[in-house]
């Protein structure tokens, strides 16, 4: 394939990680705000839950979607992950990156259009929640998500139905940090929101190392598992998915 076919594909795959990470974010927020003010009033304890409910199933939804389009990563975060392990070339990976910021932004913009006087969504400390703390938290929920993608994705151990338990594992790290951070482990997710609505609390930096950190703690759990666990005689490199260093 020539060089001008590579980049015609790579900027193609792009342009699916930018409608897809738009619809994610769209919906994600829209969900937790039609859900919040549905539940909130008649049982505050299930209105924990709404985020991470509509946050979870957006993921699912759209990583399903997208996966054999542009690879469903719509996360910065892991994105840079799987270029740290060879999965995406370094190209793909920036155009994927760029496309996630912007389709984030557009994302949050219709639904600050769509939904006007909703609190739009925005990632912030909750109060005596410490920067430490936060930053942990982010980092510790991406790890679970990036390996996640690592494992059921990448991997190919769950084929067809990867995107379930990457919209789980975004769904359980998100009760898990929710409170407290919102939940983000994606630094778009954080950016599209924050630039529309203005609002970047405390400590804004927190969502884009943190997520990326995790992520690159679960790099090195992957290199770990890959060079340490041997494949069983009768699987050969042609078989491996990985061997080819493409997602």
């Amino acid at each position: 394939m020539s060089w001008a076919s590579n980049s015609r594909n790579d900027l193609t795959k792009s342009l699916g990680e930018f409608i897809g990470t738009a619809y994610f974010v769209f919906f994600g927020v829209g969900g937790n705000v039609a859900l919040s003010n549905n539940i909130i009033d008649s049982d505050a304890g299930v209105a924990l839950i709404a985020g991470p409910l509509a946050w979870g199933f957006s993921l699912l939804v759209n990583v399903w979607l997208w996966i054999q389009i542009s690879d469903g990563l719509l996360n910065p975060a892991i994105t840079i992950a799987l270029m740290v392990t060879r999965n995406i070339g370094i190209f793909r990976g920036i155009l994927y990156i760029v496309a996630e910021f912007l389709g984030a932004l557009l994302g949050a913009y219709l639904i600050d259009i769509a939904l006007p006087g909703s609190e739009g969504g925005a990632t912030t400390l909750a109060e005596g929640t410490s920067i430490f703390q936060g930053l942990l938290l982010e980092a510790i929920c991406t790890s679970l998500l990036t390996l996640s993608v690592f494992i059921l994705a990448v991997e190919k151990t769950a084929q067809f139905t990867a995107a379930l338990g990457i919209g789980w594992a975004l769904f359980i790290s998100a009760i898990a940090a929710g409170p407290y951070t919102g939940g983000s482990l994606n630094p778009a997710r954080t950016f599209g929101p924050s630039i529309i609505t203005g609002d970047f609390g405390t400590a804004n930096w927190i969502y884009y190392a943190g997520p990326i950190l995790g992520a690159l703690l679960a790099s090195a759990f992957w290199f770990i598992f890959k060079k340490f666990i041997k494949k069983p005689r009768h699987q050969d490199d042609d078989a491996d998915p990985l061997s080819t260093g493409k997602y």
